[in-house]
């Protein structure tokens, strides 16, 4: 019983690890001036890992680029990126670039957001 018990929780304890583990991102685009205008389409998920700036949430993923671009939005663009996340659905996004405090934190402020 003890062999079973040992490996048992042995695998549990890989299982805990792994999933703490960091996931190796793609670096974001870069961003554009501080006010300059952002307009795309794409999709959206939930930004995973510890963001350059409080208000970062999501990363969009525009439908011709390979690199993401993190979004901060407000609590009503907040409901319908976090619904679109979820079902994986495309989304249309349009803001206006900002900067965090870090040297090279750029992310876009959302204004609207819809679904496609």
């Amino acid at each position: 019983m003890k062999p079973i018990f040992k490996s048992m929780l042995g695998a549990a304890v890989s299982i805990v690890l792994a999933s703490c583990a960091q996931t190796e991102a793609r670096p974001p685009v870069k961003a554009a001036p501080v006010g300059g205008k952002f307009d795309g389409v794409g999709r959206v998920t939930m930004h995973q890992g510890q963001p350059c700036a409080p208000q970062v949430m999501f990363n969009f993923q525009p439908r011709n680029s390979r690199s993401p671009v993190w979004l901060a939005a407000r609590f009503n663009e907040s409901r319908l990126l976090t619904d679109a996340a979820r079902r994986s659905r495309r989304v249309h996004v349009s803001g206006v670039w900002r900067h965090g405090r870090e040297k090279g934190c750029g992310y876009v402020e959302v204004a609207t957001a819809a679904q496609e």
